[in-house]
């Protein structure tokens, strides 16, 4: 079946297809923690090569969608609201590479053992935001059903709403991590440090962009 005749059918499936593929490369980003936490390098390599696969496959996605989407054809959102939501999965993806490119630059990048179990929190916190994120894009198709109103729509707002309060959690854990790190600085060089901290906030920005992707489908709502 051709991109132009899914799109005519539903807006919705492409962007559902790209969040899946989205969500396998964020979801590589817990066993690249730990093979980076065992110490054990050439796993590390392996999940980093994975991720970057992972990313170019959502990269070639993206391009089609955005090369096949119509124009002139009623559509039941707008362009731009489809085009935005897009941008934000393929950001998920972009920075889960960047987190996979930033862990490789160093060969000998290492942790103290204490800081092991917050790193792996702020893991699971970010990707507990991807999965409800995920299930928001889920649900597109049966808003267009309900001409995105009624308790579907309102249902859709408490999964938002529900993204939201679970990233403002992730947010806090960062800040925590972030804590750590320099409270322990002493124990890294200026390098490691650095390089440490752009880690963890690459993380996070996997959050923040699964939550603005989330947020446009509010706006979107709220028209």
């Amino acid at each position: 079946m051709r991109i132009f005749n899914l799109f005519r059918k539903s807006p919705f499936e492409p962007l559902q297809e790209m969040m899946a593929k989205v969500k396998e490369c964020a979801f590589e980003v817990r066993p690249l923690y730990e093979a980076l936490l065992d110490g054990d390098r050439e796993r590390l390599r392996k999940m980093a090569e994975r991720i970057s696969h992972l990313e170019f496959e959502a990269d070639q996605i993206k391009n089609r969608l955005r090369a096949s989407l119509p124009r002139g054809i009623l559509m039941p959102v707008a362009r731009a609201d489809i085009l935005e939501i897009l941008a934000n999965e393929d950001a998920i993806a972009d920075a889960t590479e960047d987190v996979a490119v930033l862990m490789t630059l160093k060969e000998d990048l290492t942790v103290a053992p204490k800081l092991r179990d917050c790193l792996l929190s702020l893991v699971e916190n970010v990707l507990d935001v991807v999965e409800l994120a995920s299930k928001v894009i889920e649900e597109l198709d049966l808003l267009v059903e309900t001409s995105f109103s009624g308790p579907e729509a309102q249902r859709v707002i408490s999964m938002i709403d529900e993204v939201c309060d679970v990233e403002h959690h992730a947010d806090e854990v960062q800040r925590e991590v972030t804590r750590n790190f320099l409270a322990h600085e002493d124990r890294f060089t200026p390098g490691e440090l650095w390089l440490w901290l752009k880690i963890v906030a690459k993380t996070g920005d996997i959050a923040n962009y699964a939550e603005r992707m989330c947020n446009r489908v509010r706006l979107f709502l709220s028209k």
